[in-house]
């Protein structure tokens, strides 16, 4: 279980931003932590709807630290609600996990609207970006200037991903499953042609639903910035 105070204000709303909801991704995600696991949080933010009609600059992603009262300190990577929903639409395999971790920190309905609209939407397209982390993952075991501290680590995670990748694709389901074993190159390789089948075979849509995306952002622009008249009343009342 991870346990992290989050009472002390986040830079993200010293900025102006409203954090939406905060969830863990990474090895604790996936039921693989250990104790000398880093905890890694994904923030998603809303920005301003004044603020991006009057065409100010507004941060896509912020990379910052936090420092709960344990002592220990977070990396944490924030993105703005826009350019989650973006990726979404184009099936980016991290958008979807930052969507639909089941470790929310920080709960909120919105977490719980989108984590629903992305498992009714899940499409052939995301294959790609599997295919493409999984790859990466592997080259970190193979290549001798990217090998992790722990050997084996490329494998393992390159065999989560795939086998996520396997069950979204030929069940339409989200499945966090964790590789508590030491995988041969020869046993990812075999998985990775197995993904490729499942994509080939796969009976979800080509793309997801753009346009219940786009509404769903629409929504939450319309009701910060309403929420934000909310508050000028009450200040000047």
């Amino acid at each position: 279980m991870v346990f992290i105070d989050l009472q002390e204000p986040m830079e993200i709303e010293a900025k102006g931003m409203r954090n939406l909801y905060v969830s863990c991704v990474g090895s604790h995600m996936w039921g693989m932590n250990n104790e000398q696991s880093d905890i890694d949080l994904v923030t998603i933010y809303i920005a301003p709807t004044r603020a991006i009609l009057r065409g100010e600059k507004i941060p896509s992603t912020v990379r910052q630290q936090i420092a709960p009262k344990n002592g220990e300190i977070y990396d944490t990577l924030s993105w703005e609600i826009g350019h989650l929903i973006d990726q979404l639409i184009k099936g980016n395999i991290n958008a979807i996990w930052y969507a639909t971790s089941p470790l929310v920190i920080k709960p909120s309905g919105v977490q719980e609207e989108l984590s629903d609209l992305v498992q009714s939407n899940l499409c052939r397209q995301t294959y790609y970006s599997i295919k493409g982390m999984a790859e990466s993952q592997i080259k970190s075991d193979e290549t001798p200037e990217k090998k992790p501290k722990i050997p084996g680590k490329g494998y393992r995670t390159a065999l989560r991903t795939i086998n996520f990748g396997i069950k979204l694709l030929s069940e339409g389901r989200i499945c966090f499953a964790p590789v508590l074993h030491a995988p041969s190159s020869e046993e990812v390789m075999e998985r990775m042609e197995q993904l490729e089948e499942a994509y080939l075979k796969s009976p979800l849509p080509d793309r997801p639903d753009e346009e219940a995306f786009r509404e769903l952002l629409l929504k939450l622009r319309m009701e910060e910035m309403t929420e934000k008249k909310h508050d000028q009343k009450l200040k000047i009342s």
